[in-house]
C-alpha cells in the first residue's frame, strides 16, 4: 500500500524580489526619550542608507511650540546618512525633533522623537 498527499500544482519561476530602501532611523543625539545637555549644541539623526539632499529637514521645537533650531539642517558630505542641526543654549524642559528626509528610493520619510534637557 502506498500513502500519497495532496497534489501541488508545478511551481512557477521566482522572480526577483523588489527591495524598497526605505531610510529608517537608527540612532539619534540626543537618545530618543533620551537625556539632552543644555548647551548640546546640535541634534543629529543618522539613517540606515544615505538621503537625498532634497526634502531634508530636521526641526527642535519646544514644550511651548516654540522651535529652537538655527534653521542650519544639512546632510554631513562626509556621511550621506547623517543630518544635524544647530541649537542655542536649551533651557531645562522637554523637546521635540520632527524629521524628514527623502531615501534614495524617493520615498520621503519623516517622524519625530522627543528627549529632555534637565537642570
Amino acid at each position: 500500500m502506498k500513502l500519497t498527499g495532496p497534489s501541488r500544482p508545478p511551481r512557477e519561476p521566482q522572480r526577483p524580489a523588489i527591495i524598497l530602501a526605505h531610510a529608517i532611523v537608527v540612532r539619534t543625539s540626543p537618545a530618543q526619550g533620551g537625556v539632552g545637555a543644555e548647551d548640546i549644541g546640535k541634534v543629529e539623526v543618522w539613517y540606515d542608507a544615505g538621503i537625498r539632499d532634497a526634502f531634508a529637514a530636521l526641526a527642535v521645537v519646544s514644550a511651548s511650540g516654540e522651535r529652537v533650531d538655527k534653521r542650519d539642517a544639512a546632510i554631513d558630505s562626509a556621511d550621506p546618512s547623517h543630518v544635524s542641526v544647530s541649537v542655542n543654549r536649551l533651557n531645562p524642559g522637554k523637546y521635540t525633533v520632527r524629521y524628514r528626509a527623502l531615501s534614495a528610493d524617493g520615498h520621503l520619510v519623516s517622524g519625530a522623537w522627543e528627549f529632555e534637557v534637565r537642570p
